[in-house]
């Protein structure tokens, strides 16, 4: 009985100490784990949710820059200056004063003299009525004469922008200040909760309340907003709603002066918070079961291994010691006793077979990793490079690098680059959050440029030891993996560059005709056309779009045939031809011949030029003139007018006509490198289209007359692509066939020739197409009273710079393409119209005058 009480008390005594000495503790810090990170997540909602709310008042004060433009335009303005030195009010108020009913954003405005006496002001806003009542304006404006902000009007809460009334190019003194204006509303605020992501609401002093959504309430600001009138600080708080974490913040909004007008407050779910604290909770309840369970596991295994086998153990020695013989050992005290004594010379054993092992294993490892063309080595928590590493290692940074700083050996010449390295080492070293660590992990760089190498860089984090008694990490290094890749590189790049080339000259072999005269066309267009600017009655900035019709038309036929280098300057030329078609002054005819000539556009294709004769010789200049290999076109039309002038008889003319037609083509010859085009393009952005037809009879045409509009018809191909075909999986959703069908068609009814191109996609989206026509001004008047047919409004494609595309890219957002098709068209005799239907697609019909193409009637004429 004695003993059972003595066993019963050690297991007891047992069972105390584990919980005092492991359980306690692992609850303790299990505890103290969840508030660390619980506190942590909460400082960095906080952070992110405060630096949300300063966004939201930059945004809203940025929003003074979007009118800071129109105000320095109407305040740095010769005629407006010598208004306010007048004392020209009728001026002011017919030129400035209107500018709120035809400039949309504009509020309100005012013009007042440098005392702030206002001369005009139109928004019927109190503080601007008779004089400028915000002193700091006319403090500012001494100092810094363009500015913009927030300020609290009568009206409600405004953004400002503040210029000076001065000459044209600002040389002159100011004689006044020009005042814009604009009213913030609900739907401004919506405007930042789609940009931050964030719900804000903003409640001034005065009463005023702006929210994105209903569900903020005044009451929930007026708290915050009594509190800032005296400590003047930012508050957050993390609530639970539901089950969701919301971050909420408000911050004191300030006004142009920097005084406190109001509160700004802003919320969002954080679902990322919520699932790592709901994470944590449930970890730290399976962490209490498996502790739990850990425990009964140790004192059952306590019990079984070494209680027991120690009792017998001990019952035995007793047996021996008192001179009785022990007929059979207990099962538990040969267990024990095999396990004490044969493990020691075992272990003694094993010793001496591991270290042999080791020693050979790591030399054969050397061996392997010196010869692998990789370099390896590893750093520490003090991102220095440890002192084993590769040979490779020493090759690449041609020095020895142990215990030299990672950052330094990577980005020698660049400090930031390396303090930015270091700092992303030590963040990781320092996270404790797996996750996050993960995280940081993922924005070490992939490649690096060492003494003119590119090196490939794989990072591997190497798991440090655990200590059998602390069971706490003592160290751990990264593993740092390096392969030159500069070869390859190297070898990629000239691949790229040489399939381009080929792909180039493949394109100009199979569409030789098409690459001669497109060839020609930009010679003729850069000799001639451009030499001779001023010779019309037409305005530079007419003259200026129809240029910019002929590069956007030349750009798509380059790129057509693939060519490398003059498709991104004609992109670029685009680029400056649309920005002085934006200027208010156009350049003069003098300015223009000369900016024009300081291109040197008849080298442009000198590059190109030069990669097709490398690969074809001099087969190059030949390229396309097959049909004029016994005359020159020069001598054709010679002849043909010599024959007109000597043949008169009505027999002759019929015989004459049928000449001309000897050098015609069939129009289907003109046009079949577009499907081949068509279906590259649908490639390149992810489209799939059923094989492309070209329908209709072989109708000759003459190709210098067509040659104009058959190039234009690009614009059509890339249109269809760029915004009428939809992608595989909208077509299955729509219950389309995910292959797309586009066709060509070629039909002749009498003395009229109609082209039309076709597909099934999306259609039109008229609805855009109004809005931004109706933007750009070119809907008529009355367009209310009589509102515009479907197919008027489709055809207002064909207007210049009209495009739904809101960036421009190298394909489209120009808003010309279309428009040059109509004219070419229309130089033709013919029209062109687009029929569509929403959701079953587009058709582009081009109509021309027959006789007039072939020109029967005007024998040698082109």
């Amino acid at each position: 009985m004695n003993q059972i009480h003595k066993q019963r008390s050690f297991m007891r005594e047992l069972l105390i100490w584990v919980v005092l000495l492991i359980v306690a503790p692992l609850v303790t810090v299990s505890i103290l784990f969840y508030q660390h990170e619980m506190s942590g997540m909460n400082k960095i909602e906080q952070e992110k949710s405060i630096l949300t709310n300063q966004t939201a008042q930059k945004l809203v004060e940025r929003l003074g820059d979007a009118i800071l433009g129109i105000t320095v335009t109407n305040g740095y303005w010769e005629d407006n200056r010598q208004a306010v030195l007048n004392n020209d009010l009728r001026w002011i108020q017919d030129n400035v004063g209107v500018v709120p009913d035809v400039v949309p954003n504009i509020d309100f405005v005012a013009e007042t003299d440098l005392q702030g006496n206002v001369l005009v002001q139109s928004g019927d806003v109190e503080e601007l009525k008779t004089k400028v009542l915000y002193p700091f304006i006319l403090n500012k404006f001494q100092k810094e004469p363009k500015f913009s902000g927030i300020v609290n009007t009568s009206k409600g809460l405004a953004i400002v922008a503040v210029a000076p009334v001065t000459s044209n190019k600002g040389e002159a003194a100011p004689v006044g200040l020009v005042i814009f204006g604009r009213l913030l509303s609900d739907e401004i605020i919506v405007g930042l909760k789609d940009t931050l992501q964030a719900d804000i609401a903003l409640l001034l002093n005065s009463g005023q309340f702006l929210t994105s959504t209903k569900e903020i309430s005044t009451e929930r600001l007026h708290t915050y907003v009594d509190t800032m009138k005296t400590d003047g600080v930012e508050h957050f708080n993390l609530e639970r709603r539901g089950e969701l974490l919301v971050a909420q913040s408000a911050a004191p909004l300030l006004d142009m002066e920097g005084k406190t007008i109001g509160s700004l407050y802003a919320e969002q779910p954080t679902r990322s918070t919520t699932e790592a604290a709901d994470r944590l909770r449930i970890l730290g309840l399976c962490s209490l079961g498996g502790m739990l369970l850990l425990l009964g596991l140790v004192i059952l295994m306590v019990r079984q291994r070494i209680i027991l086998p120690l009792r017998h153990f001990t019952l035995t020695l007793e047996e021996v010691a008192a001179g009785r013989t022990v007929k059979e050992m207990p099962k538990h005290v040969l267990h024990a006793e095999a396990q004490i004594v044969g493990a020691i010379d075992k272990i003694m054993q094993w010793n001496q077979v591991l270290e042999h092992t080791v020693a050979e294993r790591t030399a054969s490892i050397r061996s392997l990793l010196d010869n692998a063309r990789q370099g390896f080595m590893s750093i520490g928590p003090d991102l220095r490079v440890m002192g084993e590493h590769s040979v490779e290692c020493t090759r690449i940074f041609q020095q020895d690098i142990a215990g030299e700083r990672l950052g330094s050996l990577f980005y020698a010449g660049d400090e930031q680059e390396a303090a930015l390295l270091e700092s992303i080492l030590d963040e990781f070293y320092n996270e404790q959050d797996e996750w996050k660590r993960e995280l940081i992990f993922s924005l070490l760089p992939e490649e690096v440029l060492i003494h003119g190498m590119v090196v490939q860089v794989e990072f591997k984090y190497l798991q440090a030891a655990e200590s059998n008694t602390s069971q706490t990490t003592i160290g751990g290094a990264i593993m740092v993996m390096l392969t030159d890749i500069t070869e390859t590189r190297r070898l990629e790049e000239q691949m790229n560059r040489e399939r381009k080339r080929l792909q180039m000259v493949v394109h100009v072999i199979t569409h030789s005709e098409d690459y001669a005269q497109i060839t020609r066309s930009f010679e003729t267009f850069c000799n001639t056309e451009l030499v001779e600017l001023s010779s019309g009655n037409e305005s530079v900035e007419d003259k200026l779009l129809e240029i910019y019709k002929s590069i956007h038309t030349f750009k798509g036929s380059f790129a057509l045939l693939q060519f490398m280098h003059i498709v991104p300057q004609l992109h670029e030329l685009e680029s400056e031809l649309m920005e002085l078609l934006g200027r208010e002054v156009k350049p003069t005819w003098e300015e223009l011949e000369q900016w024009l000539r300081s291109l040197r556009l008849n080298e442009w294709l000198d590059k190109d030029s030069l990669l097709l004769k490398e690969a074809l010789g001099d087969a190059t200049s030949e390229m396309g003139m097959e049909y004029e290999v016994k005359l020159t076109k020069e001598q054709w039309q010679h002849l043909e007018r010599e024959l007109r002038m000597r043949l008169t008889l009505a027999e002759d003319k019929l015989w004459l006509a049928e000449l001309r037609k000897w050098r015609f083509k069939p129009l289907k010859a003109l046009i079949q490198h577009y499907p081949a085009y068509l279906s590259e393009l649908a490639e390149r952005n992810g489209l799939l289209l059923h094989p492309i037809e070209l329908n209709g009879a072989d109708i000759p045409v003459d190709p210098d007359r067509l040659n104009g509009l058959t190039q234009s018809l690009v614009h059509i191909v890339r249109n269809i692509v760029i915004h009428g075909i939809e992608s595989p999986e909208e077509r299955v959703e729509q219950g389309k066939d995910e292959y797309a069908t586009v066709s060509f068609s070629i039909e002749q009814e009498q003395n009229e020739l109609t082209l039309t191109i076709s597909d099934n996609g999306r259609g039109i989206d008229l609805e855009a197409v109004r809005s931004r026509a109706e933007s750009r001004g070119l809907l008529p008047p009355d367009n209310e009273a009589m509102p515009l047919s479907n197919e008027h409004i489709a055809n207002l494609i064909f207007k210049d710079q009209l495009s739904t595309t809101m960036h421009t890219t190298e394909w489209s957002g120009r808003g010309i393409g279309l428009s040059a098709v109509k004219a070419e068209a229309e130089k033709l005799g013919g029209t062109v119209r687009v029929s569509t239907s929403k959701g079953s697609g587009t058709a582009f019909i081009v109509k021309l005058p027959y006789e007039d193409i072939t020109g029967a009637e005007r024998v040698g004429s082109l």
